[in-house]
């Protein structure tokens, strides 16, 4: 398990990688190679969890942990490891049974975001930024099944939209795109504790959005847009979609 973790290659939503200089930038090409050594990793690991999801955890935490409690010694600090051990994260959704899931997902939020606030310089903080966005575009079900946290999780992707650094804003709609196509009826019926349904409320701070995101980007984020409004009742479309092009 542990062997895999560190080893784990580079999923194809990922746009932000360490180059061989040790700096952060930009994915601008897909390795088909790394493609095919992910999945071959991600099916390993899916059946690691299956024999055994309480070790797993186990270990992903620890190492995560680890990642967390080593800010004191800044040599400690690799973002290739603390990519790697996301990534193995994110392959294994679905495995573990649901209330396990949730636990581990917690946690290791809790503690990416806490390393997150630690970290000083747009390249460290770019790095936990895309394993957050990562990570969470890779758990559909914890989502669905818990409203305030998804609210959360969008509000934040829509911060990373304004951060420049190369890679972040891309990722930031993909996996905005990501949760759109697995969570869209979450956002067009009026939650719990809430006045509006999300996508009425949204309409008002999309330009906002936008503002600094380039021209395929803002197309990625209409497109999710789209995806909200189609799980809409069929009343409620048209006044949306009337909404959506008097921006």
């Amino acid at each position: 398990r542990r062997v895999l973790i560190s080893k784990m290659a580079k999923p194809p939503e990922v746009t932000i990688k360490e180059n061989e200089e040790g700096h952060i930038v930009r994915a601008e090409e897909e390795d088909t190679d790394e493609i095919a050594l992910y999945k071959m990793i991600r099916e390993a690991l899916i059946y690691l969890t299956h024999l055994d999801a309480t070790n797993m955890e186990n270990t992903m935490l620890q190492r995560l942990t680890q990642e967390c409690l080593t800010e004191g010694t800044s040599e400690h600090w690799s973002p290739t490891l603390l990519n790697r051990l996301c990534w193995a994260i994110g392959s294994i959704s679905g495995a573990m049974h649901e209330g396990n899931e949730k636990r581990f997902l917690v946690q290791v939020i809790k503690d990416l975001l806490s390393l997150c606030e630690m970290k000083r310089g747009k390249e460290n903080k770019a790095v936990v930024a895309s394993n957050i966005m990562y990570v969470v575009g890779q758990y559909p079900r914890f989502l669905r099944a818990h409203w305030k946290f998804l609210k959360t999780v969008i509000f934040k992707l829509f911060e990373f939209m304004h951060e420049t650094f190369p890679g972040v804003q891309e990722m930031a709609v993909d996996t905005f795109l990501k949760i759109c196509q697995k969570c869209k009826k979450k956002f067009v019926v009026v939650q719990q504790g809430e006045q509006l349904a999300f996508v009425e409320e949204m309409m008002s701070h999309i330009a906002q959005d936008i503002s600094e995101l380039e021209h395929l980007q803002v197309c990625t984020y209409f497109e999710a847009v789209g995806y909200m409004i189609s799980a809409a009742p069929a009343d409620g479309k048209e006044r949306l979609l009337g909404q959506l092009m008097q921006l």
